[in-house]
């Protein structure tokens, strides 16, 4: 037995005299929490206060015991109800005691360079469908289609001859904008065109194939019509190329990308708490966006990217500021980062070259975050029967024993993604049941691997002709993202509900006929999503920290919710009692955050991780791009072709962000990258982003298109099934709303075109361009 006594004047004596600091307080600050909790045990048995109480349930919590943590703090507040700060705490333990964010989900695990570099595994594949006979009138739509793209390319080349880099300028930004609409198509082509052969960098050595493949491998049955679990053989001469488990490319020099030399200069956590911080006055809203655009976005780039880190390899230990929350609330001096996996692939030869780092999810637009990035997650998703996914009686998610819902990625798990992935497994389910209506004589297999194919596709028109324009809602773009799906000549010739991916002439070119069924353009680099990529899509501050739930049929929210409390295994707590189709009515008329500075959220500002109970994300994002040799904001401008800024003044002119600024950085060539994007204030009209953000937009939107065969000379009728195409031809985001949950018709959903819209009902809202910007667009 401890004696209490005994410690506590033990405790209390290795606290100077001259120490104004509580010897409890003091402890917590070294993080010596078992010490902490036997000294206030000791004190609580002599006279119980409720300081003691508070402390001892905040070292609770900061130990992760989060119901330890609520009967402390509840003991605090029968002793002093008014004291905001046990309040807060209280919200906290229950918080973590409801969702479980001390479990990690999934496990972190070390790469193993023998599993990496092995050949990929056997992806269990049907066997290819039988060629469709071309017909005359088909061989001469495609010889005709040639022949127009042909002319059309040379006359594209022609144009862009009267560019250069001076053209994309008015001083420091972007003028395609400001131009007449052809001319700012043709600028527009231009970016793109000069980044796709100046800002793609393949990480493996010269002559090498992705993650050191043999060639000339054989390819196994059935990857020349069907996606593997991995994403390996997509290029059936680099077998590699874009699965899970190989090295991110990079979209700037690779002799720029190492480590900055110090990674805490300036302080991450102090930017976190002058330039990120949300204010008091509450969140700056999105009045054209409601709250599915926020979900969606970590929804795909899930599918896309995905970095493996955690203790196992090392810490990074970052000082917090006196004003910082941690401190202030819970003691803490700093915060502790676990560093990124590092590559256990690099050859000998590479010991001069910047480091590297392993995505562990495919790269390809393939629904990788529905159905898993290797072949065991896949099977085990699967019934086994019909083609379909697992789902519940209720048409919802498994949860698993770690309280979580089982999908193909369910890291960083919160309502928003609980909500889409149940929505893309079921359509998943309904794409199956068309299918084997149509070939019954289909087995589990093949339908599943055709539905796979078909969902896939609507999840990337659905982003690329509506979540993008409805984030970027400009007329040129509009049209520009359309272009990318459809070709210029569906865009500007056919209503939008009269579109056709596939028409039958379709003109050989990506910008007339469109990217989709046209040829595969990866100019001389293999594809990847790289790590700049990654760091300009860390848009955290779209997420409110409470959510208003509302029933269909209310105009007011019946229930207002913290984030924190629909995270983990909070989800599937909310989804047995909350109805799917109230909780999609209720993102549809949520709005999302501004991306600008002073608008993260400060629920993942004091977010609850395994180990780790108090967590600056917005500290750690600025770690991140540092740690990656992700250039800073200047020299990643320069990178890109971009004109660097010369003054703060550049940036912004409101005085207070400016002070802020230079409080934080010596010159503008010390601004982090993700500070310098939202603190740009020159942006289109309605423009949700910079463009800095949008100069690598340019570059990858067409690319995770372009260079993906399932995208383009296998997105045909043979590979996807003529019902395969239709289906594609026939959804978008409302469609699929509506065919899984058809009370969302009664809906303002029913009103709007776009679903990512807010969903105002019928009135003076809908034609208000504040609040829809598409409405006159979406034609």
């Amino acid at each position: 037995m401890i004696n209490l006594a005994y410690k506590k004047r033990e405790y209390e004596a290795e606290v100077h005299e001259s120490d104004e600091l509580d010897p409890a307080i003091a402890l917590l600050e070294r993080g010596n929490y078992l010490d902490a909790v036997v000294l206030l045990k000791a004190r609580l048995a002599d006279r119980p206060t409720a300081s003691d109480h508070g402390l001892l349930g905040t070292t609770y919590l900061l130990m992760e015991l989060y119901e330890d943590a609520k009967q402390q703090l509840e003991l605090a507040l029968e002793k002093d109800p008014d004291s905001k700060d046990w309040t807060g705490k209280l919200q906290k333990a229950m918080e973590g005691s409801l969702t479980g964010v001390n479990v990690q989900v999934p496990e972190m695990l070390p790469f193993h360079r023998e599993e990496l570099l092995a050949p990929p595994e056997d992806p269990n594949l049907p066997s290819p469908p039988p060629p469709r006979p071309a017909t005359p009138a088909g061989w001469l739509y495609s010889v005709v289609g040639k022949l127009v793209g042909k002319i059309v390319d040379t006359v594209k080349q022609r144009q862009l001859k009267n560019f250069d880099d001076a053209s994309m300028f008015d001083g420091v930004w972007t003028n395609w904008y400001r131009k007449r609409y052809f001319e700012a198509i043709l600028t527009l082509a231009y970016m793109r065109e000069r980044l796709d052969h100046h800002n793609l960098y393949d990480t493996y050595p010269e002559g090498e194939l992705t993650a050191f493949q043999a060639k000339n491998q054989t390819p196994p049955q059935g990857v020349t019509h069907f996606r593997t679990a991995d994403g390996s053989w997509n290029n059936l001469d680099n077998p590699k190329e874009g699965a899970a488990g190989v090295r991110f490319p990079r979209n700037v020099a690779q002799s720029s990308t190492w480590p900055r030399a110090d990674l805490l200069t300036p302080n991450p956590a102090e930017i976190s708490q002058v330039l990120l911080a949300r204010r008091d006055e509450g969140m700056l809203k999105v009045p054209f966006l409601n709250l599915l655009a926020g979900a969606w976005i970590q929804f795909m780039v899930h599918d896309w990217v995905s970095h493996r880190m955690g203790s196992i390899f090392g810490i990074h230990e970052i000082p917090l500021p006196e004003d910082h929350p941690a401190r202030k609330k819970y003691h803490q001096t700093k915060m502790f980062v676990g560093k990124t996996a590092p590559d256990p692939t690099r050859a000998r030869s590479e010991a001069g070259v910047p480091p590297t780092y392993i995505n562990e999810v495919t790269s390809w637009w393939d629904g990788s975050q529905i159905y898993g990035s290797d072949q065991k997650t896949a099977q085990r998703l699967r019934t086994l029967r019909d083609g379909k996914l697992r789902l519940t009686e209720q048409g919802l998610l498994p949860v698993g024993r770690d309280g979580i819902e089982e999908t193909g990625y369910n890291r960083n798990w919160w309502l928003g993604l609980g909500m889409l992935h149940t929505l893309f497994t079921r359509e998943h389910n309904a794409i199956c049941d068309m299918l084997k209506a149509r070939y019954p004589a289909w087995d589990d297999n093949r339908l599943y691997n055709v539905a796979r194919l078909i969902n896939a596709a609507v999840m990337a028109k659905i982003h690329t002709v509506e979540w993008t324009p409805a984030i970027l809602p400009n007329s040129v773009l509009y049209d520009g993202m359309n272009a990318n799906w459809y070709g210029m000549a569906e865009t500007l010739l056919r209503s939008r509900k009269d579109r056709r991916t596939l028409p039958p002439l379709k003109i050989a070119s990506p910008e007339v006929g469109g990217i989709v069924g046209n040829a595969t353009e990866k100019f001389g680099v293999p594809y990847g999503l790289s790590e700049e990529f990654t760091e300009v899509y860390r848009l955290h501050e779209l997420l409110p920290d409470t959510l208003e739930l509302r029933r269909i049929g209310s105009s007011v929210p019946v229930e207002h919710v913290p984030l924190a409390m629909v995270r983990q295994s909070g989800v599937h707590k909310l989804t047995a009692r909350v109805r799917m189709e109230d909780l999609f009515f209720s993102f549809g008329n949520m709005h999302p955050g501004q991306l600008v500075l002073n608008n993260y959220p400060n629920t993942l500002r004091e977010l609850s991780l395994p180990g780790n109970p108090m967590y600056d994300l917005a500290a750690v994002d600025i770690l991140r791009a540092r740690e990656r040799g992700v250039p800073p904001y200047n020299e990643f401008r320069r990178q890109l072709g971009l004109q660097p800024i010369r003054t703060f003044e550049d940036l912004t002119s409101d005085q207070a962000t400016l002070a802020a600024l230079k409080r934080i950085y010596r010159s503008v060539e010390e601004i982090d990258l993700l500070v310098g994007n939202r603190a740009e204030a020159v942006r289109p009209d309605h423009f949700g982003f910079g463009e800095t953000l949008f100069h690598v937009f340019i570059l990858n939107a067409s690319r995770r298109l372009q260079a993906d065969r399932f995208f383009t000379e296998n997105y045909n009728a043979e590979t996807y099934t003529p019902e395969g195409l239709r289906w594609v031809d026939e959804s978008d985001m409302k469609a699929v709303l509506l065919r899984q949950f058809p009370a969302l018709g009664e809906t303002g959903l029913a009103n709007v075109i776009n679903a990512f819209e807010p969903w105002d009902t019928e009135g003076a809202d809908i034609g208000n361009p504040a609040r829809h910007p598409l409405h006159t667009l979406d034609r």
